[in-house]
């Protein structure tokens, strides 16, 4: 398994019930509790791991999710718990909830899944080393990697039955196809040039508000900035904004708080006047979308690429963790029946494209809203774009004060249900019923102070 991310980890665990040992080879030296470490870059910022992944992560670590609330991650119920301003410019009503989030850092959430994942006593990891190479067998199907020891520069190589990529966005893999004598795979790559900003703050004694997050929604093409909040352990809160088409938030604090006011609701300049700082602000616009189509790709045997090394999301849509949870449970299903290593390996040869057809869906949403933005590079809408993207505004619109048409987009937000599922015949009334239009006030939105 190349990489110790959270498909690495969740990859491993599904491996070690049909292979004798599963060893994780990661390139960072894995801190011994929750902590940020370099091959994670956007770890300081807010991440989402919505609910259908934390069925899948529950399902193969029981005890995860309560692991996560002893250590003080935040239940929110949604959308009960979070003030939502939609594009449409409509505050969600606070109906009770059908979906439910833990609310923690990525350090926590990945420190809490690697617990679990150790506990497994035939999945070692090895840290502090890198793959620099894979190696063929005589039948020409993938037999091992080779590695370099990224502080003593050592190289050493790995035998194995399969290797698995798990490395991320800087994954290698395409570049060790062709010293292999194999294609690349095809890249399609959708930017909308959008960057964000975190800061931490501490939650104000005696605060008091109906929500628990706020999410104030980007709203292209006119309005390419929008902000998300979020408890998190610790008494925080994980504020981010987020700005599209090169309209970056500052990482000062004049220029975050100003950017802030600028959105179309007051309420997070309103928290920033309140509440006490407790980091600086972080940065972050390495956010193109890029899938490697593997799927469509001759390649070798014995070689899987799964999450962020297959298809990388815009992290501003909180899908990667997600996904890759996902893309695991197709793994796991493919190999559930196998009951020999003949079976396994012949249930491999189509993994691949089982795994990327899992992606498609996160990617139409993912992509479909970047693409909104006229500044975007590498695609542009389609008349099929533009048709589904008028009726999802339709839903939007609908989502914040029809009961029916909210919890069916949350499950598809949560990955419970796919896309498609907002086009059902029960829905299309609801969704295509004309609405009045509502300012974007804060009103029912208190903050102390104000």
């Amino acid at each position: 398994m190349i990489g110790g991310s959270m498909a690495g980890l969740l990859a491993a665990r599904v491996l070690s019930e049909h292979f004798d040992q599963v060893t994780v080879i990661e390139r960072d030296r894995l801190p011994d509790g929750p902590g940020v470490r370099k091959g994670v870059p956007q770890a300081r910022h807010l991440h989402a791991f919505w609910a259908g992944g934390m069925e899948v992560v529950e399902r193969l670590l029981p005890g995860v999710g309560s692991d996560l609330l002893a250590a003080g991650a935040v239940p929110v119920g949604l959308p009960t718990d979070m003030a939502w301003l939609t594009p449409a410019g409509r505050w969600t009503q606070p109906f009770p909830a059908t979906q439910r989030l833990l609310s923690a850092t990525r350090v926590l959430l990945e420190w809490t899944v690697r617990s679990h994942v150790e506990k497994s006593a035939n999945i070692n990891f090895y840290t502090d080393h890198e793959v620099t190479a894979l190696r063929l067998g005589v039948t020409g199907d993938v037999s091992g990697l080779t590695l370099r020891g990224r502080r003593t520069g050592t190289t050493a190589d790995l035998c194995a039955d399969l290797v698995v990529d798990a490395a991320g966005r800087g994954s290698k893999l395409p570049e060790w196809l062709v010293e292999l004598g194999f294609l690349a795979p095809e890249e399609t790559t959708i930017d909308s040039l959008l960057g964000y900003a975190t800061r931490l703050l501490e939650i104000p004694a005696g605060f008091s508000a109906r929500w628990k997050a706020v999410y104030i929604q980007n709203a292209p093409p006119d309005h390419p900035r929008g902000g998300i909040m979020f408890p998190i352990e610790g008494n925080r809160w994980v504020l981010t904004l987020i700005g599209a088409g090169g309209d970056y938030p500052p990482t000062d604090d004049e220029g975050f708080r100003e950017f802030a006011v600028s959105l179309r609701s007051p309420v997070l300049a309103d928290v920033l006047a309140i509440a006490e700082p407790v980091s600086p602000i972080w940065g972050y616009r390495r956010t193109a979308n890029r899938w490697r189509h593997y799927e469509k790709l001759a390649m070798p045997g014995r070689l899987l690429a799964i999450g962020d090394s297959l298809c990388a999301f815009n992290p501003a849509y909180g899908q990667g963790m997600t996904v890759a949870a996902k893309e695991v449970d197709v793994l796991a299903g493919i190999l559930a029946d196998c009951r020999s290593s003949t079976d396994l390996f012949r249930a491999l040869q189509g993994a691949q494209r089982a795994i990327a057809a899992r992606a498609k869906g996160p990617w139409m949403l993912s992509t479909g809203s970047d693409l909104r933005y006229p500044t975007t590079v590498g695609a542009s809408q389609t008349p099929i774009d533009r048709l589904v993207n008028r009726y999802l505004d339709r839903a939007m619109s609908a989502v914040s004060d029809d009961a029916t048409v909210n919890a069916a987009f949350l499950r598809v937000l949560n990955m419970i249900d796919d896309p498609q599922a907002l086009f059902a015949p029960r829905l299309m009334p609801r969704v295509l019923r004309p609405r009045r239009h509502h300012p974007a006030h804060a009103e029912g939105l208190p903050v102390p102070g104000r």
